[in-house]
């Protein structure tokens, strides 16, 4: 049995549309200072600022990975560096779901999702979200029934 993970549509559009705000940004903060004087000096400090905040939360896309699950275990591959770990399935301590629910001063604006956090049996975890993977259920039923 072989499944590869799938990201989801939404994760590409939210890559694509980061890499064209900072690529904007950049050009526009580059514009800014080779040009003294055509842009005001908040705008530039401004756009700078939302560069900076750009570049921090484009640091998450180094832990972003692939998955593809065999017969003998679990294939881990890093989205940007392409470095391949194997989780053999014997490594698996347990599973654990765990919900996420979005919250306001009111309450829970929806009713959630769950994702599954693998309990390897040398102390780390593995979280596996429906929130990045299109076939979380396919990946789930697959890794559960080879335990």
């Amino acid at each position: 049995m072989k499944i590869k993970s799938e990201f989801r549509k939404l994760f590409w559009l939210r890559i694509g549309i980061g890499i064209f705000l900072f690529l904007s940004i950049l050009s526009f903060c580059t514009y800014g200072f080779l040009n003294p004087g055509q842009i005001k000096m908040q705008l530039l400090i401004v756009a700078c600022i939302i560069l900076l905040f750009l570049i921090y939360v484009s640091l998450d896309l180094f832990k972003v990975f692939t998955l593809k699950i065999t017969k003998n275990g679990i294939e881990k591959t890093s989205l940007i560096f392409r470095t391949k770990k194997q989780i053999p399935f014997t490594s698996i301590f347990s599973i654990e779901k765990q919900k996420v629910r979005s919250r306001n001063t009111r309450g829970y604006i929806s009713d959630g999702f769950t994702l599954s956090i693998l309990k390897l049996d040398n102390g780390k975890s593995l979280i596996i979200s429906p929130d990045s993977f299109e076939n979380y259920p396919a990946i789930i039923e697959a890794i559960e029934g080879e335990l």
